[in-house]
C-alpha cells in the first residue's frame, strides 16, 4: 500500500467516528479487554540509603554525645588577650554567644567587640556552624577587633581603686605657678605619635571604616613611612 492510499484510508476511518467525544459518554469497563494489572517492582530494602549529617572533620563528642570543637578568640591588638573555648557545640552556639564570653574574659563592653572569620566580619545571629561550614580542621579561630572606646575595664575580682582625699588645688594645678608658658604634663605631640599605643589605635580605626585587615595594614604603613621619613 502506498503513502496516498494508507492516508486516505485512515482519513476514511476517522470520518466514520465523531469529531471529540460528547459531555455525557460513557465508556463500559465490560468491554474492556481482559489483561493483568500492572505492578511496580519491589525496591531492596532499606528503599534508598538515608541521608548522612554533615560532621566536622575535628570535632570531638562530649558526655552526651554531642559534636563539639575548639574555638580561639584572637584579638587583632596585641593587648588584648587571647581567649580560648573548648567543648563548644558548634550547632547551638552563636556569633553573638562568642562575643559574650570574650567580653567576659577581657573585660571589654560586648558592644565594642567585632568578631571576624577569616577576615571578614560575621553577623551575631548566626551560628558557629553556619559561618564555618563543615570543612575546618584543628582548632577553629576567630579574629576579635575591638573598637574605639573599647579598653579593658577591671575584672570582677578586680578591688576597686581607692579615690585619693580630696585636697585644695595648688598653684601648680590652678596654671599659676608656670605661667602662659606653663608646658603640659604628660606626652604630646611627636612623643604621641612615636608610641606604639598611637598606630595600634589608628590600625583599629582604619579597620572599622574599610573592613579589610590587609588593607588597612598598607594604609597604615604608608602613613607610618610617611611619618618617619618627615620626622
Amino acid at each position: 500500500m502506498s503513502e496516498l492510499a494508507f492516508c486516505k484510508s485512515f482519513l476514511s476511518a476517522l470520518d466514520a467516528r465523531p469529531p471529540k467525544l460528547s459531555s455525557d459518554h460513557i465508556a463500559d469497563a465490560r468491554q474492556y479487554p481482559a489483561q493483568g494489572a500492572y505492578t511496580l517492582p519491589r525496591l531492596p530494602h532499606p528503599p534508598h540509603p538515608s541521608r548522612p549529617n554533615p560532621k566536622f572533620t575535628s570535632t570531638t563528642s562530649d558526655a552526651s554525645g554531642a559534636s563539639t570543637i575548639s574555638i580561639s578568640l584572637k584579638p587583632m591588638k596585641p593587648t588584648s588577650p587571647t581567649v580560648p573555648l573548648s567543648s563548644i557545640d558548634p550547632s547551638k552556639t552563636s556569633i553573638f554567644d562568642l562575643k559574650q564570653q570574650y567580653s567576659t574574659s577581657a573585660s571589654i563592653p560586648a558592644a565594642k567587640i567585632k568578631i571576624l572569620y577569616k577576615k571578614k566580619p560575621v553577623t551575631d545571629s548566626k551560628t558557629v556552624a553556619e559561618v564555618i561550614g563543615s570543612e575546618a580542621s584543628g582548632d577553629v579561630e576567630f579574629s576579635v577587633m575591638v573598637l574605639g572606646g573599647g579598653a579593658a575595664a577591671g575584672g570582677a575580682g578586680t578591688p576597686p581603686v581607692a579615690s585619693p582625699p580630696a585636697a585644695a588645688p595648688s598653684e601648680a594645678d590652678k596654671g599659676l605657678a608656670g605661667g602662659a608658658g606653663a608646658a603640659a604634663v604628660g606626652p604630646s605631640g611627636k612623643e604621641v605619635v612615636a608610641t606604639e599605643e598611637f598606630w595600634g589605635d589608628l590600625k583599629n580605626f582604619v579597620l572599622q571604616r574599610i573592613k579589610d585587615e590587609q588593607e588597612g595594614e598598607r594604609l597604615v604603613g604608608i602613613f607610618r613611612s610617611a611619618w618617619e621619613q618627615s620626622k
